[in-house]
Order: structure tokens, then sequence, then C-alpha cells
């Protein structure tokens, strides 16, 4: 019997079907996933100390080790997209930097307001200022200085007793 040639389809569709043997941990949950599915990334620090809000007695002693290095707590970690958005902080909690998640936009408008704050988002630190046009430095004074004469008004009326 004769070998037959299978013909050039053999070359194009093999690359096609093979699957990437590259897979890596998540460094909070440890299941094994692709490496193009661990897209969100914290540091180590974070993923021990989540750990040990769950009760991990491991976690805890590699948080209190003293071996334990700054570069190696503070180095990126990868994890997957479901504990990706479980080390990211909460709005409530203090020192949180967060003001607001996606789908929650009415809740960080409210938490905005209630904090005595009728801007939206962040202020330009003065370094990030600096890099402005004398126009957009302009605008950015304007805004302070409207936003510090509102807040020396509410300083000066004297709050009502019922």
């Amino acid at each position: 019997m004769e070998a037959v040639d299978p013909g050039p389809w053999m070359e194009k569709i093999l690359p096609t079907f093979t699957v990437s043997s590259q897979k890596k941990t998540c460094a909070l949950c440890e299941l094994w996933f692709s490496v193009e599915n661990l897209t969100g990334m914290c540091s180590y620090k974070g993923v021990l100390s989540k750990k040990a809000s769950f009760g991990d007695k491991h976690a805890e002693r590699k948080l209190r080790d003293p071996r334990m290095t700054a570069s190696r707590l503070y180095s990126g970690v990868k994890l997957c997209t479901f504990c990706a958005q479980l080390v990211l902080p909460d709005e409530e909690e203090p020192g949180s930097t967060r003001t607001s998640t996606p789908g929650k936009k009415g809740k960080a408008k409210r938490a905005d307001k209630q904090a005595g704050s009728g801007e939206e988002g962040h202020r330009p630190s003065d370094f990030l200022k600096s890099f402005l046009s004398p126009e957009a430095r302009k605008k950015y004074e304007a805004v302070d200085a409207l936003s510090g004469a509102d807040a020396e008004s509410a300083e000066q009326t004297p709050a009502r007793e019922p």
C-alpha cells in the first residue's frame, strides 16, 4: 500500500488546535489557570493578609516572619479574575483611596456628598498642576478658590438649634 501525502492542511490545522501548556497557580486561591487567565495583580503582602483574614495560620506566620524582606512582600503576584476582586480595597475601609467601583456610581456620589465635598473624583496634586498650561492652571485655581470660599462660609454660618 502506498503512503498518502496528507497535504498542506496538516501544518495549518495543528497549530490552531494545540492547547497552551503554560499554567500557573493563582496566588490567593492556589488553583491552576492558564497564564492568559491570570489577569489580576496584587502584592504578596496583600495576598498574605487576605489569607490571614480568612483564618490561614500559615499566612499569619509568614507575615510575622522576620526573614520576609520588603522586596518579597511587595513583589507582584498574579491572581485569577475572581480573586482580583477580593483584594480590592472596600470604599468604606479606613485609609482606602478607592472612591468608586464599576456599577456603584450612585453609591460613590452619595459618599462624596456625605463627606461634604460637592465635587466628584480626585483633585490633582500641586506636582501635577505644575505640568499644566497657564490657562488650565488658572481654571484649577478658580475652582480651588470657589471651594475654599464655600468651606469658609459653611464654617462662619452658625448652626441653628431646633
